[in-house]
């Protein structure tokens, strides 16, 4: 059941002690979760690189065409984290399980479209923005294929997810991400390279391996909720409440209106991501392959930032749920900044070691050279990019939904996408343009909604 928040009468160093403390309690099995998720991505881009054939880029897009989607569906379902975050703050156990009964509904719903928008991914593959050979796009697209079931497998998995983090209980997710790696990594030392009579099926096996181990933690998650003591008074079993769950389409107006909010954001900023992918693949197939590298580290860690972001999320709605505005305003200050400490070292251990955290991801010299370079501007990337992400969790928290949707669209759509374009086509960048658009953009969001959560703290407290 939900602790009780101590007021805010400590003084400031005791005060950020404790919500730093409590943070991290929360935030650590959060961020090792969601890092679980792109360190499958991490896995394949190492093992294909080891494999050859070009088979790195092909992989990356596919995922340039799945990870916006699942991003978008997942944002949608986010909009479950303030409803049940502030239910546990107000003590109500079983309207949090009723939430995770709607978002479920919600979730199911939206992934089998995104699922049907991933499998046709070669279409938008053979769009002439992106430059692509026609060969490039049709082995994009077969990944496309591969990957297509696991979004509603990931979508679900996160609904259950959220529920258990919501409640203070985030060490499931972790336990279930960490089967999924290891139940990844062993098929795709089978489906990758065609061990154990598999055939070699390069980018398009280490896709089905992925595939394969989303759904192991889907059903891993489902048991653990399902099964857990005094289901039916946590409200995630009993009488059925209708296709919607428990108070039905209704009920879950508030859910569906912070994530709709979380969806588009986190939308425009993956769509912004995959168009720099995208453009990175005109410049050529060396190109491509230095910056899905640096991609997917920068996504990786990102996923520290975003473990961050959803801790801090939860303990703004808390506070929010008990009736504590003060409380919640300094608990999305001490996100803040405890993300720009951890990501801001990050950032730095990663300017300094770029030649050896790229010989991690290959063994070619040349692409380790170039992928080397790119980490080097990526280091600037890590930290605006995780505190943009825990503000605007912070602002949904406390009930935001519209005004961080500006901040997205101005960053990530008009102003990346059109720096990224020109300073690749007319200003004589290779993909360096590209990350250092990525970095400027990140910077811009944070500004944006940093200001906004100053004004909306003010307004509440």
């Amino acid at each position: 059941m939900p602790a009780t928040l101590e007021p805010a009468t400590q003084p400031f160093g005791h005060r950020f002690a404790r919500h730093t403390t409590d943070l991290l309690r929360l935030a650590w099995p959060v961020m090792l979760s969601r890092a679980g998720i792109l360190l499958m991505a991490f896995v394949d881009i190492a093992m294909l690189g080891r494999y050859g054939g070009g088979e790195v880029g092909i992989s990356n897009l596919g995922i340039a065409i799945f990870i916006p989607v699942l991003v978008f569906s997942i944002g949608l379902v986010s909009g479950m984290v303030p409803v049940v975050s502030q239910a546990y703050g107000a003590g109500n156990w079983q309207e949090c399980g009723y939430a995770w009964r709607r978002a479920m509904s919600w979730g199911l719903l939206i992934s089998l479209f995104g699922t049907v928008g991933v499998w046709f991914g070669e279409i938008w593959l053979q769009l002439p923005l992106f430059g692509l050979t026609p060969d490039m796009a049709a082995r994009g697209g077969v990944v496309c294929i591969a990957l297509a079931p696991g979004l509603l497998a990931q979508v679900l998995f996160a609904a259950c997810a959220f529920y258990m983090e919501s409640t203070r209980r985030p060490m499931a997710g972790l336990l279930a991400m960490v089967l999924a790696n290891i139940l990844n990594a062993a098929l795709n030392w089978v489906m990758i390279f065609g061990h154990l009579g598999w055939p070699e099926q390069g980018a398009v096996g280490a896709a089905w391996a992925s595939t394969a181990a989303r759904f192991a933690a889907m059903g891993l998650m489902l048991w653990i909720i399902l099964a857990q003591r005094d289901a039916i008074a946590a409200g995630v079993r009993g009488i059925r409440h209708g296709l919607w769950g428990p108070g039905g389409w209704r009920d879950g107006r508030m859910m569906r209106r912070l994530g709709l909010s979380a969806g588009l954001s986190n939308g425009f900023e993956t769509v912004g991501f995959a168009a720099m992918t995208l453009m990175a693949g005109a410049l050529g197939a060396a190109a491509l392959d230095a910056y899905a590298i640096s991609h997917n580290l920068v996504s990786t860690l990102f996923m520290i930032g975003l473990g961050l972001a959803v801790a801090t999320g939860v303990r703004v709605g808390q506070a929010i749920g008990a009736g504590q505005p003060q409380e919640a305003a300094f608990a999305g200050w001490t996100g803040l900044a405890v993300a720009a400490g951890i990501m801001g070292t990050l950032g730095t251990l990663v300017f300094a070691f770029n030649t050896g955290i790229a010989r991690v991801y290959t063994d070619d010299p040349a692409l380790i050279a170039r992928t080397a370079g790119l980490f080097v501007i990526a280091a600037f990337v890590f930290m605006p990019d995780s505190l943009q992400v825990v503000m605007g969790q912070a602002l949904r928290s406390m009930g935001d939904a519209w005004v961080p949707l500006i901040g997205y669209i101005l960053s990530f759509i008009v102003a990346m996408i059109p720096m990224g374009w020109w300073l690749t086509t007319h200003g004589g960048w290779d993909e360096r343009g590209l990350v250092l658009s990525v970095a400027i953009s990140c910077i811009l969001a944070t500004v944006l909604l940093s200001g906004r959560f100053y004004a909306l703290s003010r307004r509440l407290g």
